[in-house]
């Protein structure tokens, strides 16, 4: 099982022209059979809904996040998370993802603690059929239990134990997300 790495990543300041130095966290990246983090499908079944998503390393290297949305029976959502880690992202301003979306509005998800019943949230919405890198600040999540805000609460960075993704746009239709990577930035 690979280690969680870290980088530096150079850029040039606009406003001073000199060198600064980003560290960066691999979370996960999928370009083997071997990942850091173990990974689940939850979908509205859970409460009596009929969507079906699921996700599959694809030969390109890149999670697949398909399946069909339906609002049958009160549904309306699936979703993907990874389990089995803990990380200290308090060092960090945000999560960064190279995606390839299909034009649905997405939520990248974050879990404290190994809670099921409390999830943050903070919506994405790629380009349809393009590689898009997007940076999420981890400021950026709010705090959800059941898809119903929770104003008062907000992300223990220091004890994230779970990244995902969600679409619960309340829109049937087949959907499908691809993610090449997942880093803290």
């Amino acid at each position: 099982m690979r280690h969680l790495q870290s980088k530096i990543v150079l850029g040039i300041s606009l406003f001073t022209g000199s060198v600064m130095a980003e560290e960066t966290k691999i979370l996960e990246q999928f370009d083997n059979d071997q990942q850091e983090l173990q990974w689940q499908a939850v979908n509205d079944g859970v409460m009596g809904g009929r969507s079906k998503g699921d996700f599959d390393l694809k030969e390109s290297s890149a999670l697949l996040f398909k399946g069909e949305i339906s609002l049958e029976n009160n549904g309306g959502f699936s979703s993907i998370r990874s389990y089995g880690n803990q990380y200290d992202l308090s060092k960090y301003d945000g999560i960064e993802i190279k995606v390839k979306g299909d034009g649905r509005k997405y939520y990248l998800t974050a879990r404290c603690n190994g809670s099921r019943m409390l999830a943050y949230w903070s919506p994405i919405q790629p380009d349809k059929g393009k590689w898009t890198t997007v940076k999420v600040p981890l400021s950026a999540f709010y705090a959800t239990s059941f898809g119903r805000r929770i104003p008062s609460l907000k992300l223990n960075t220091k004890k994230v134990t779970s990244v995902g993704f969600m679409l619960y746009d309340k829109k049937a239709g087949e959907f499908e997300l691809e993610i090449d990577w997942i880093n803290a930035y």
